[in-house]
């Protein structure tokens, strides 16, 4: 089992919870939007509905509408606790007993609904895990109203720990899983060599892909660096797969910085950027390897969703990933030492054998340890626990 990561026992006999609401007053577009995506198919899958409250013209909003959830959109957080009354009343039709959060300034919320409603139990999952104490009278308000705070890492769970003002019995390690029979290998030669064609990968060259929004903290600046230090004759093509605008979650100005990095030199025609893509479940199984160079991910999705697709990795040996990827699985460096990401892609450009023992364990290990269903099991028990 994976290093201090909590077990509970399950009731396979099904949820007590029929319903449960989903709050998300976030603009983002990132993992945490994504999360809340997938929780609501595994929930419903589950036989939990869900309802929700999000702010409108917004990823959650369309999220929302695709999984065909009732939910009610607010142009801001204002006016969403501006109309708690009308949510109070809503939650009592809806006989809803238990409330899931997923952004801390949602607790402003849910904070008056458990006032108005005191047999409410609230659930926040922390995506971020702070590294500020958060101590403060607001603080101890807000959290003070939270049954339990869920950590979706080690690193988090001890950073909510010593942070918030929760006591530790009610902080708990949950971590992301991913749905395995959508994230897999693809062992079709000709799948492979067709999709290798429609992103520009050579059919000889060793693929390196980082799955990713373009933006500072997630380490492309490093990434790049690093290749452009590998050896001309080296048979590889790298790919960034992720946003590079705002309105695909990257940084526009972070993303130019890059392409005068690699205009120029040598190798600028094997380094691509392939921008939001819609296709990453046909993308991650076609690749050698994989490279998360983050500062600080709190968990890192696609790190367990490369893996499930048997991808090798290579990491930073920060955050949350000395926790998902273990050593069988790839290699962990320094996030800010261009020369150990140069040396670790070098050796493992140079290795076949190696890349492909170390993707059949990092596929072992997420079967084990990340499936999507343990997670909504485990979760499930939790709504159930509370109410």
């Amino acid at each position: 089992m994976a290093k201090g990561v909590e077990t509970d026992a399950v009731n396979d006999a099904g949820s007590k919870v029929a319903k449960v609401l989903q709050i998300c007053l976030s603009d983002g577009k990132g993992g945490m939007e994504l999360y809340v995506d997938r929780v609501i198919e595994d929930l419903k899958e589950e036989g939990v509905e869900v309802i929700g409250i999000c702010l409108g013209q917004t990823r959650i909003e369309t999220y929302f509408e695709r999984n065909q959830v009732a939910f009610k959109a607010f142009s801001s957080n204002g006016e969403a606790l501006r109309n708690v009354w009308r949510i109070r009343r809503w939650l009592i039709d809806e006989n809803v007993r238990v409330i899931h959060c997923h952004k801390s300034s949602d607790l402003r919320l849910t904070a008056l609904l458990k006032i108005l409603l005191p047999s409410i139990r609230v659930l926040y999952t922390d995506h971020v895990g702070g590294q500020r104490a958060k101590k403060s009278p607001y603080h101890r308000f807000a959290y003070g109203n939270v049954d339990r705070v869920l950590s979706i890492s080690q690193a988090t769970h001890a950073r909510n720990v010593r942070n918030l003002p929760v006591a530790r019995e009610r902080v708990i390690c949950l971590p992301h899983g991913v749905n395995t029979d959508t994230y897999r290998p693809v062992t079709d030669a000709d799948t492979i060599k067709a999709k290798r064609l429609e992103l520009g990968i050579p059919e000889s060259a060793v693929a390196i892909g980082l799955p990713g929004r373009v933006t500072p903290g997630k380490g492309q600046d490093v990434w790049v660096k690093a290749l452009l230090q590998l050896p001309e004759e080296l048979d590889f093509f790298a790919v960034s797969i992720g946003g590079t605008d705002y309105a695909s979650g990257g940084t526009e100005t972070f993303y130019q910085t890059l392409l005068k990095m690699i205009e120029g030199t040598p190798l600028a025609n094997r380094i691509r950027f392939l921008g939001h893509r819609s296709d990453l479940t046909e993308i991650l199984p076609v690749l050698d390897l994989v490279c998360i160079p983050s500062e600080n991910e709190a968990f890192g999705l696609t790190i367990i969703e490369s893996m499930a697709c048997a991808m090798p990795i290579i990491g930073s040996n920060t955050g949350s990933l000395p926790e998902l990827v273990s050593p069988e699985c790839g290699v962990l460096v320094d996030p800010f030492d261009v020369n150990a990401w140069r040396d670790a892609q070098a050796s493992l450009i140079e290795d076949d054998a190696r890349r492909r023992a170390m993707g059949a364990a990092a596929r072992a290990r997420v079967e084990r340890h990340f499936s999507h269903k343990q997670h909504v099991k485990r979760l499930m028990a939790y709504y159930d626990a509370l109410s």
